[in-house]
């Protein structure tokens, strides 16, 4: 009897995950092998060499990434249906830790709009990181592994709970050798952390520093592969010949150049969407008023003046540097090469600035936004910046998700259930529109 009640019980959220996972399953199944991609390269390694022999030629010549090269190697190896499961796996991984971070308890509502968050995801990031066989392997599942292994944490810093670490430690080993741009974001996380707990002199979880631990031997090993080296070298000779010969003034200026279009074409939706539930929750003050104003100049200008004020191009030409020195402030040159600048620095500011202030969690939002950043600036110290293409913008757009998934949590208690149901619609209606976007890209 205590069998079948329990499975009585729970029969609404049996119906509602299996048919989720399922409903997983059958969208990545539209997803192929790539064969003009890494896709082409990974499927026919296993011909030239043994797994051990590939594993140590990668580590000496090229990525210290043990964990995606392993699975990459076996992965095409097995039939594809294995990869769309451990990706839908890794899906529900994600989501289900998303919520258990900052809301703790599971539900069937949090876990959906967790599920579905990442179809805020500018559709090409979604395609290069997620629903691409290699960009999975090594973006979403250790996206997965890394937001799981941080559950602890959270547990010991929001809800003063001290659970057992044993059963983390191992996802948490995995993800400490998958993706050095994630991985240098979550040590920051923990560095913070346990510097917070330190000052606040709160009750710690000492075990914790076994994972922190692991996340930096991780990052160490991959740092000093001895493959960085010749991969650099290859890498800009390929992609950026004059990479070694740039100024630092020079990298800042291609990386701003390189991060402000990437931040105005690849995340605006999910700003945007920061900014509607910002003014959900407050939209009395003055800052909101002005935030919303601004926003609607914006695209009015944006509108009526096409490609006039998205223009970041012209910023690495010297032309405008040239008139700054002889006194030309106001020319036509300096003002086409830093308005674009100017206008989206100010709207970015506006809408990070009225987030954290109407946000109950400022501290951990404004550190959210610094490793969104970040985690971008890496990017301008390296040759491929531009040839990575749109996933490593993955790792700013997960940060921004989890500003919203908060921001949305706090806009809930702000309104009645007729509010709370129009919420789970917007929240659930653009993200799928988003993926369903996707499948045309294929």
């Amino acid at each position: 009897m205590g069998l079948k009640s329990t499975l009585e019980r729970n029969k609404k959220n049996y119906v509602f995950y299996i048919g989720l996972f399922v409903l997983a399953v059958v969208y990545l199944l539209n997803f192929n092998v790539d064969l003009n991609s890494d896709d082409g390269w990974f499927m026919t390694i296993s011909r030239d060499h043994t797994f051990l022999e590939f594993m140590q030629w990668r580590y000496n010549n090229w990525s210290a990434r043990l964990f995606p090269e392993a699975t990459l190697y076996v992965i095409f190896l097995v039939p594809l249906f294995i990869h769309h499961l451990i990706s839908a796996c890794a899906w529900f991984l994600y989501s289900y830790s998303l919520v258990r971070i900052f809301v703790g308890k599971v539900s069937r509502r949090d876990f959906l709009i967790a599920f579905l968050s990442l179809g805020f995801i500018n559709v090409w990031v979604l395609k290069d990181s997620i629903f691409w066989i290699t960009g999975a392997v090594n973006y979403l599942w250790p996206l997965a592994l890394g937001l799981f292994a941080m559950i602890p944490y959270a547990d010991n810093f929001f809800r003063n709970k001290k659970p057992s670490i044993w059963f983390y430690l191992v996802p948490a080993f995995i993800f400490s050798f998958s993706n050095e741009q994630l991985i240098a974001c979550i040590i920051g996380v923990v560095i913070v952390y346990h510097i917070t707990v330190l000052i606040k002199k709160e009750k710690e979880n000492y075990l914790l520093y076994i994972p922190t631990a692991l996340f930096i031997f991780g990052f160490t090993f991959m740092f000093l592969a001895p493959g960085n080296k010749l991969r650099m070298q290859q890498e800009v000779k390929m992609w950026m010949p004059d990479f070694n010969e740039l100024s630092l003034f020079s990298r800042v200026l291609r990386g701003s150049s390189w991060l402000f279009e990437g931040w105005q074409t690849k995340l605006l939706l999910l700003f945007m969407m920061i900014l509607v539930v910002s003014l959900v929750i407050d939209h009395t003050r003055l800052l909101a008023k002005i935030t919303a104003g601004y926003t609607v100049f914006l695209f009015l200008l944006n509108y009526n003046l096409p490609n006039r004020f998205t223009n970041f191009q012209l910023i690495k030409e010297n032309e405008w540097i040239h008139s700054l020195k002889s006194g030309n402030v106001l020319s036509g040159t300096v003002f086409n090469s830093l308005a674009p600048y100017m206008l989206w620095g100010i709207f970015f500011g506006l809408i990070v600035t009225l987030s954290i202030r109407i946000a109950e969690q400022k501290v951990f939002i404004g550190l959210s936004y610094s490793a969104a950043l970040f985690s971008s600036i890496l990017m301008w110290f390296s040759p491929t910046m531009y040839a990575s293409g749109a996933r490593v913008l993955m790792c700013a757009s997960i940060f921004l998700i989890i500003i919203l998934f908060l921001l949305y949590q706090q806009a809930l208690t702000k309104v009645n259930q007729y509010g709370k149901n129009r919420l789970l619609f917007y929240a659930g209606f653009i993200p799928v529109i988003n993926l369903l976007c996707v499948l045309f890209l294929l």
